[in-house]
């Protein structure tokens, strides 16, 4: 990790991370309940097709590919299979530390994501560390590429824009994160590809860590 990277977060007060891509290795489970769902509907949409629009809420997803879902079937099937291959999730390294060092040192954390509620709480429950806010798509606020849920967190963090970052990404994270005015930090480990426009460039989360020795633990 370089220092000079670190200090990008002087007067930040709030970190906000996508989950899938930037703290949740989630691609295997996403393509058994893809599969899994697809089968169920009967509708042949690879899971390649899908997979290129994460990051957006899942009847979002549906309507840019193609798929009609008046009943929610697909998104009901595709979240029960999900559940049960909890199994095929695992978190990036140094996930853990990276997070409880931040709140350890007085940042707040929070987590906004296009995942549903009930799964991101099972996933977040896994991690040992408790966050200022945690977005997840609901009927009041639009998902991303809208910035509203990051202006919610902030809301709830008590925090300005000019002191969030966002960690994401997805082109519809990076885009979050101009509408909402907020900082953005590219995790190049993720699904999407890097921004052309200049950003934060995260090489691994433990760019974040405080020293080159506590990623070398």
């Amino acid at each position: 990790m370089n220092q000079p990277n670190r200090e990008k977060l002087a007067g930040k007060r709030l970190i906000l991370f996508d989950l899938d891509g930037v703290l949740l290795n989630s691609r295997e489970n996403m393509c058994y309940a893809w599969k899994k769902a697809a089968a169920t509907a009967g509708i042949e949409v690879d899971f390649e097709a899908y997979f290129r629009e994460i990051g957006r809420p899942f009847q979002t997803i549906l309507q840019r590919i193609g798929v009609a879902d008046p009943d929610h079937v697909i998104e009901s099937t595709f979240r029960v299979a999900s559940m049960e291959r909890m199994d095929l999730l695992s978190f990036y390294p140094y996930v853990q530390r990276v997070l409880s060092q931040l709140s350890s040192e007085g940042f707040k954390i929070g987590i906004v994501t296009s995942k549903d509620k009930m799964r991101t709480n099972a996933i977040i429950a896994m991690l040992a560390v408790d966050f200022d806010s945690v977005r997840s798509p609901n009927e009041r606020l639009r998902g991303k590429p809208a910035p509203d849920h990051l202006l919610m967190a902030m809301a709830q963090a008590n925090v300005d824009p000019s002191e969030t970052l966002y960690i994401g990404d997805m082109d519809s994270d990076f885009e979050a994160a101009q509408r909402a005015r907020v900082d953005y930090a590219h995790a190049t480990w993720g699904y999407g590809d890097q921004p052309k426009e200049n950003c934060w460039i995260l090489s691994e989360i433990s760019d974040l860590l405080l020293s080159e020795e506590d990623a070398s633990d």
